[in-house]
């Protein structure tokens, strides 16, 4: 095998590794510091890399922090995936499929990623601080969760997909929100209980629509 045609495989091996030293390093300060409260050089010291190599990988320490945050919802949204994953498939119609997304969100614990983002999302005055919301964490992953949902079933197409996993990802940020503010994202039983009524009205508002009852 040839210099050449290692070379590239190489490159992209250590550019994925420098991104992943970022991200796990703005994680780690976030950890202890509760808050996103560092500095690209800070940042960069601690991932052992450049401060340019921080800045060939993320366009600014903004979109570290944001992508970190994904990188937390992305492991809860797994759970998400294995749940919808282990349900019946069920008919693959509309209602069926909406079935699964609601069985898969009852059994995944949000709240703790919840309280998490809103403390990292919503730093005032620091250096570093994010100016996205929860909701813009939930729609970078929309787009990949729809694909892949998209492949259980072939009675409703990918448009129609992509927009009842649109409306339950837009709910569940509109859900965190009401949650944040009636709890302080406490995560007591009685906040868990707030979480569960919000969830359910989500669910039956989805379900039922707007529409006038017959």
């Amino acid at each position: 095998m040839t210099t050449s045609s290692i070379a590239p495989d190489r490159r992209s091996e250590l550019k994925a590794r420098y991104r992943q030293a970022i991200l796990d390093a703005a994680a780690a300060l976030i950890r202890e510091r509760g808050k996103p409260q560092f500095s690209v050089d800070e940042l960069a010291e601690r991932a052992d890399v450049s401060r340019r190599t921080v800045f060939n990988h993320f366009s600014s320490l903004d979109d570290v922090i944001m992508t970190t945050c994904t990188q937390v919802l992305t492991a809860t949204v797994d759970e998400f995936r294995a749940a919808t994953a282990s349900t019946p498939a069920g008919d693959g119609s509309r209602n069926g499929l909406f079935d699964e997304l609601s069985a898969a969100l009852r059994n995944i614990d949000l709240p703790p990623v919840v309280a998490y983002l809103a403390g990292v999302l919503t730093v005032e005055g620091e250096d570093g601080r994010s100016r996205h919301s929860i909701s813009d964490v939930f729609t970078r992953t929309t787009e990949q969760l729809s694909t892949e949902i998209a492949e259980r079933t072939r009675a409703i197409d990918e448009f129609e997909v992509a927009i009842l996993v649109s409306s339950v990802m837009n709910g569940i940020a509109v859900v965190s929100g009401h949650w944040l503010a009636r709890t302080g994202g406490a995560l007591d039983s009685s906040s868990r209980r707030v979480w569960n009524e919000l969830l359910d009205r989500l669910i039956a508002t989805i379900r039922t629509g707007y529409a006038p009852p017959n």
